[in-house]
């Protein structure tokens, strides 16, 4: 037997309250930011060469042709550490999410339960908690 979920109000009020103040706040401060012209890179930037360069500690010299020039690889670094965080993030929020939990423990695949409306369900469509 299912039951409707119940909205929790106590002490969402001052927290929906705090978060639409912080949500102005963001919004003040991003839209008077102002940003510089994008500069962009030169003429025959060997962008791909020269993280390369980085990534296997060689002198970019050593690997551009001609009229190719080297792009600082140190730049990228910082974007790269930040895309990293933000999937690592996600990755446990997925599987944080996607686990189940029955009566407070752990719901694990194929264990059978004595309770009919507590039974487990297979992942792959098969039988859940009877041999049937």
């Amino acid at each position: 037997m299912t039951t409707k979920p119940e909205l929790q109000t106590e002490g969402s009020f001052v927290a929906g309250l705090a978060a639409i103040a912080l949500f102005v706040v963001l919004g003040a401060v991003f839209m008077g930011v102002s940003f510089p012209a994008p500069a962009g890179f030169g003429e025959g930037a060997a962008i791909t060469k020269s993280l390369g360069a980085a990534m296997f500690d060689i002198a970019p010299s050593a690997i551009m042709g001609e009229g190719e020039t080297a792009v600082p690889g140190e730049g990228f670094l910082v974007a790269f550490e930040t895309i990293d965080i933000v999937l690592v993030a996600a990755l446990v929020g997925a599987v944080m999410l996607a686990r189940r939990e029955g009566a407070g423990e752990s719901v694990t695949l194929g264990v059978e339960t004595t309770d009919d409306d507590d039974m487990a369900v297979a992942a792959d469509g098969g039988p859940g908690g009877d041999d049937s």
